[in-house]
């Protein structure tokens, strides 16, 4: 298979792998609740595990995106990180705020303890004639610490944010209102993570003017996956009215009893 070359079209490219990636999310959703049964909230807490340790691997990739005639370069494990907020959002409106704080610290302490482990196997020596297969694995999954613990860092803090502005907006509107804490939860905990992660991993590397536009582009795209995940929790309300999800949620093992 050859490779596709060339800067992506921008808006339309980003949208095809939101929904890539929330497509995954509906399909273990439903999977969970059909076949999991009340365990449907450790399974989904499992997968936004296992979706964070996509972030390290995705992170080697470069991927460029146009806009107005001018690409931009980003990494394609900044993508990663709205589709993971949106399975935050699931679990917190379906399973509650505890279980949603527990997906964040089963996060990091995946994201933790993998990048160590990948560390370690990078630097495991190679047998003989075997040169170039590490040269090629260290290259594609080489981790450069400061930037690695600045990613950690940041999606920590902003997916704690984005649970609690959630809980806590659906909290004071009495359960209505899902469009209000979808949006401003998403735009916060994700606009939160791209200056922290950029500040933190790029000051003193990286000019003022080119860190301003990675947080530019960064935020622009984070402001347009808000719109995509709102059709993504309406649709998931509608699952559940039809009764394909959640048919009767008192039956899970594990539930929120604080919505605070």
């Amino acid at each position: 298979m050859g490779f596709i070359t060339g800067p992506w079209s921008g808006i339309a490219n980003v949208a095809l792998t939101l929904a890539f990636g929330l497509i995954l999310i509906i399909v273990a959703a439903v999977w969970a609740d059909r076949f999991g049964k009340g365990y449907a909230p450790v399974i989904m807490v499992g997968l936004m595990a296992g979706l964070q340790m996509l972030v390290s691997v995705t992170s080697a990739k470069n991927v460029g995106l146009t806009f107005g005639g001018q690409t931009f370069f980003i990494i394609a494990g900044s993508l990663m990180y709205p589709i993971l907020a949106c399975g935050e959002d699931y679990i917190n409106e379906f399973y509650g705020k505890d279980v949603a704080k527990s997906s964040v610290l089963a996060q990091l302490i995946i994201r933790v303890l993998s990048t160590l482990f990948l560390v370690w196997i990078i630097f495991l020596p190679s047998p003989p004639n075997g040169e170039v297969n590490y040269t090629m694995f260290a290259t594609l999954m080489g981790i450069v610490p400061r930037v690695a613990a600045s990613s950690i860092i940041a999606t920590y803090i902003g997916g704690i944010l984005n649970v609690n502005i959630f809980a806590k907006i659906k909290k004071q509107t009495g359960g209505k209102k899902l469009w209000l804490r979808t949006f401003v939860s998403t735009v916060v905990g994700l606009t939160t993570n791209a200056i922290l992660f950029t500040f933190l991993a790029f000051v003193g590397l990286r000019s003022v003017d080119q860190m301003l536009q990675m947080i530019f582009i960064s935020v622009s795209v984070r402001l347009f996956t808000g719109f995509i995940e709102l059709g993504f929790l309406y649709f998931m309300k509608y699952l559940q009215h039809a009764g394909l999800i959640l048919k009767n949620p008192k039956d899970l093992v594990i539930s929120s009893k604080s919505e605070a």
